[in-house]
């Protein structure tokens, strides 16, 4: 199976049952209220405009590699995000021996 850029290994397109939804279209849907998710939009069609053929490989790679740190950042801020959106977070004492 050919790994897609869109979402990350094993996740999204890539996930093993491809039960999950495409990255994209979640940060599609949060892109008005999450800065993160925007950003990762752009930078996908901005890296989709590079792969045209009067851009350079480098290019490619660049816009490539931008999108990627973007879609991570942005699925990190989703997840956090609803985290506070639950409530505060119960934080466990760790017992030391």
């Amino acid at each position: 199976m050919h790994m897609r850029y869109c979402c990350p290994p094993g996740h999204g397109c890539n996930a093993p049952g491809g039960d999950e939804s495409c990255a994209l279209s979640v940060f599609g849907s949060a892109a008005a209220d999450d800065v993160d998710a925007a950003t990762a939009v752009t930078r996908w069609e901005e890296w989709q405009e590079a792969c045209q053929p009067a851009h350079s490989e480098g290019e490619r790679r660049f816009r490539r590699r931008a999108f990627q740190r973007a879609r991570d950042q942005a699925l990190i801020s989703l997840a956090l995000g609803r985290l506070r959106r639950r409530g505060p977070l119960v934080r466990r004492r760790l017992s030391r021996p």
